[in-house]
């Protein structure tokens, strides 16, 4: 929301569950994150973490082509059509309405979906999505480099990798158990944490 009023969480809150009301159908998993879900007493944007429904239909003459939709896709830009979202430009003057990331508004407020696709893990992604944003660039970076990182490992395309295999993180606690870290609840996160064991 550069430029704009910062809100207060009551209603950045209603605000995110209107737009999870919107969407949910289309959604395998969504979930409210960023300064919301550290419960921050004033917000400046809403941020949200989902998983699209994807469905497949059989075509061709012998119904042997699968036609994939992304359920999420379609009724994000059927909400754009509608005006009650709208495409937001970055800093950059670019806007983005892809797959995995839609740069919105809803309303006044700035609004930004994340959308987790394989090889993406829901953990990750909802670990790094609630920030704050120094917590989250440490959760990414080796230990050799002052991050959280064990330094066998790597990120990579929303996941955390271990050689060419994805480690799953399923669930935002295993991304703290890969890491060596005790779970830390959102509103305590700071970026000053430190691994449990050294690198």
């Amino acid at each position: 929301m550069s430029g704009a009023a910062r809100l207060p969480l009551d209603r950045a809150r209603r605000l995110a569950w209107e737009v999870v009301v919107l969407l949910q159908d289309q959604c395998e998993r969504i979930e409210v994150a960023g300064s919301i879900r550290r419960a921050k007493p004033d917000v400046g944007d809403v941020e949200i973490v989902c998983v699209p429904k994807i469905s497949e239909t059989a075509t061709g003459l012998f119904g042997d082509i699968l036609d994939r939709r992304d359920e999420l896709h379609a009724r994000c830009q059927s909400l754009v059509e509608d005006g009650v979202f709208a495409h937001r430009l970055a800093s950059n003057g670019q806007h983005a309405f892809g797959e995995r990331l839609k740069r919105l508004t809803y309303g006044r407020v700035a609004l930004d979906l994340f959308c987790v696709l394989p090889p993406a893990q829901w953990g990750l992604i909802l670990a790094i999505r609630t920030g704050p944003a120094e917590f989250s660039r440490r959760l990414v970076t080796p230990r050799r480099m002052g991050g959280l990182l064990p330094d066998w490992l790597k990120v990579h395309d929303g996941a955390i990798w271990h050689g060419v295999d994805p480690v799953p993180t399923p669930e935002e606690a295993d991304v703290f158990r890969v890491l060596g870290l005790p779970y830390i609840p959102p509103a305590d996160r700071t970026g000053n944490e430190r691994a449990a064991v050294p690198a």
